[in-house]
């Protein structure tokens, strides 16, 4: 009898295996860990037993865009962030979910930071908390910022006649980011906020629905709004080249107002690198990890088979396997997987255009004359407007020398530089000490719906003609009730933020598991 027990419990064990709704999730960042992360949380919460899931990732770790890395210098680690560096004080999610798992949060660039122990002294020091936007040609600073709050002001007020355009423009970033935010009063409800299609998510959403019909300069110049185009190509443009390397002659209003979210609002990063929080949500969801392992293809199983459909996976070893799901969610840009899905029936329809990117990250000695002569330098240097050469962008993530930790320009400095091309070290650095890049498809372009204005004097509501597709679909295909194959990335076609990842990849779920009738 004492065998038995054991016994009992293992052909129940099996049993339970055997009925359990087996999930395929493809791909192990944002998107794919918070699949897995919210598939169970909202099986749970309906006091349904977990699901059997299986998250399916090519490459050799978890985070996908973000991805951390460090550096030894003079016996001290250096760390940065080689993707998605940061998430901002209004994400509600990934903020909840770094004191869950008890990860430390430092101010962005959280250079310093490498366990829970953090140095926050240091880390301020890394800050720095300045930015300019320099004209290679001419070596002059357009504009710069960061003498003081005071000095800052009258700056502000001087070049862009008052301070009316930033507080507009904050006006306006805030009232898109609370449309955004309407997304977690939708998860405290099983029956709210389920969709379809990104079309039927932006529904109740108006600053956001038609800001995806503007530019970002259409819409901050067209009537009713008249911000001053000093403005929009010195201070707005920043944020978008920063954020998406794009300018506001073509990036949507609504990469715009998401590039500017982290203006008035804390940067974070998390000590040792945001990957942790995507590692921790796999690990905490329960979920199968198989890395290294391409998804090839995927297709509706044979009549008579005991699950829809069919994934088949390459090893790294070459050992290529065909598995059976009731559901499978893509949680990666099926532009960039190579992935056969339902004989690419549809192809064109999740079709998008990413951009393209070197990151270089480097500790050197900048050259003495590459910038207009001063004691100091911002952290945050942009080129102009239209501008890629030498670069598009360049942070200084931390001054290396010790004596003078605000004192950039004569001694070593760790960097990391945004480029449309390769980077040549020689034309900024007169030393380089070590240096590693890393390219990206990092994000759509993010190009509006239409093509631009068809009149400017008329209302608003029917100023603009759509001349684009819809967003991609959500639902590739359904054979039942939690039955089916779902693509989260559409919405990165909107904009593109480790947060929105994770909150599509919750809304995505919830419409698989559930449908829209619960």
């Amino acid at each position: 009898m004492i065998l038995l027990a054991p016994v009992a419990v293992y052909l129940c064990v099996l049993a339970a295996l055997s009925t359990a709704q087996r999930i395929a999730v493809i791909g192990a960042g944002a998107a794919g860990a918070s699949a897995a992360y919210y598939a169970q949380a909202e099986l749970q919460a309906r006091d349904l037993d977990p699901a059997e899931i299986h998250i399916f990732e090519r490459s050799n770790r978890v985070g996908g865009r973000a991805h951390s890395g460090s550096v030894v210098y003079n016996n001290q680690t250096l760390h940065f962030e080689q993707g998605a560096s940061m998430f901002i004080g209004k994400n509600r999610q990934l903020l909840d979910l770094a004191i869950k798992f008890d990860l430390s949060l430092c101010s962005h660039p959280c250079t310093f930071a490498h366990t829970n122990d953090v140095d926050m002294e240091a880390n301020k020091a890394s800050a720095l908390g300045a930015y300019g936007v320099w004209e290679p040609k001419e070596n002059q600073w357009v504009v710069r910022m960061g003498s003081g709050p005071f000095l800052d002001s009258v700056r502000m007020l001087w070049r862009y006649r008052g301070t009316g355009d930033l507080g507009y423009v904050r006006r306006r970033t805030q009232a898109a980011v609370d449309e955004f935010m309407q997304s977690y009063d939708d998860f405290n409800n099983h029956t709210a906020g389920v969709f379809s299609t990104w079309d039927e998510y932006l529904e109740d959403k108006p600053l956001l629905r038609t800001s995806l019909y503007y530019r970002a300069a259409e819409f901050y110049q067209s009537p009713g709004e008249r911000i001053r185009r000093r403005f929009l190509d010195e201070v707005v443009s920043l944020a978008t080249r920063v954020n998406y390397m794009q300018d506001v002659d073509r990036i949507s209003a609504i990469g715009a107002h998401i590039s500017m979210a982290a203006e008035a609002d804390t940067a974070y990063s998390v000590a040792g690198g945001n990957w942790q929080i995507f590692a921790n949500m796999i690990s905490s969801a329960p979920a199968h990890l198989h890395l290294n392992t391409t998804v090839r293809e995927i297709q509706r199983s044979p009549a008579g088979s005991d699950r829809p459909y069919a994934l088949t996976a390459l090893s790294s070893d070459g050992v290529e396997t065909t598995e059976q799901f009731d559901l499978v969610i893509i949680a990666a840009p099926l532009p960039l997987a190579g992935i056969r899905v339902l004989n690419e029936q549809h192809a064109k329809l999740v079709a998008a255009d990413y951009v393209h990117m070197y990151v270089t990250f480097a500790i050197g000695i900048l050259h003495n004359d590459l910038f207009p002569p001063g004691r100091d330098l911002p952290r945050l240097i942009v080129t102009p407007y239209h501008t890629i050469e030498p670069f598009n962008c360049l942070s200084i993530l931390a001054c290396l020398t010790q004596q003078d930790m605000q004192r950039c320009r004569d001694g070593p400095v760790l960097v990391k530089i945004f480029s449309h091309a390769p980077l040549d070290l020689s034309r900024v650095f007169s030393s380089v000490e070590w240096h590693h890049e890393q390219q990206w498809h990092s994000y759509p372009h993010l190009e509006p719906r239409n093509a631009g204005y068809a009149n400017e004097d008329d209302d608003t509501s029917t100023v603009f003609h759509l001349d684009r597709k819809s967003p991609p679909p959500i639902v590739l295909d359904q054979m039942g009730p939690a039955a089916g194959v779902f693509y989260v990335n559409g919405m990165e076609t909107l904009f593109s933020t480790m947060e929105s990842q994770t909150v599509a990849a919750r809304h995505v779920v919830r419409l698989a598991l559930f449908g829209k009738g619960e």
